[in-house]
């Protein structure tokens, strides 16, 4: 009995975890919208006229922009670990995490990196044995999502690049 509370103490401590990497990504783009505008605001343009004056604060905008579509497969990453698919959460873990990486956005890198973890460590996931059973096939069908967001941060890492 005492282990089934802390079991379940464990799992309402990693949903906490998961709603709130949720709400951060989620809100990302309001944050970064009331940021952009404050700046177009001090510098006495409007907030187009910064986009189109400053790419690298456009970069960041369209970055932030990815996050909300991130918390949702998250969501779903989430509802794929109590369901047991395991093949689906690894493939789109690590996918996340290398998208976060590429974009250079550490504060969510982070937090995704710890939420996983303690996932895998919740539901004793072998992340290594699961990506070597997985074929090319179903790395595309589970993924799919996923590299789409890898695709946008390639496209922002490489613009970021050309504008230093």
């Amino acid at each position: 009995m005492a282990r089934r509370n802390k079991q379940d103490k464990e799992l309402q401590k990693l949903n906490r975890y998961f709603m709130i990497t949720k709400v951060f990504l989620a809100i990302t783009p309001l944050i970064c919208y009331l940021y952009v505008s404050l700046k177009a605001t001090m510098n006495g343009i409007t907030f187009q006229q910064l986009l189109v004056q400053d790419p690298s604060t456009t970069v960041v905008f369209l970055i932030a922009m990815v996050n909300p579509y991130i918390a949702y497969l998250v969501q779903l990453i989430q509802k794929n670990l109590t369901e047991g698919n395991t093949k689906f959460v690894c493939i789109n873990m690590i996918l996340l995490l290398i998208a976060q990486a590429l974009t250079m956005n550490l504060f969510y890198l982070m937090m995704l990196l710890y939420v996983f973890y303690r996932a895998i460590h919740y539901y004793n996931i072998p992340v290594i044995s699961t990506l070597k059973t997985s074929t090319i096939k179903q790395s595309f069908v589970n993924g799919g999502g996923s590299m789409l967001v890898m695709l946008i941060s390639c496209i922002s890492l490489f613009a970021t690049i050309r504008l230093m």
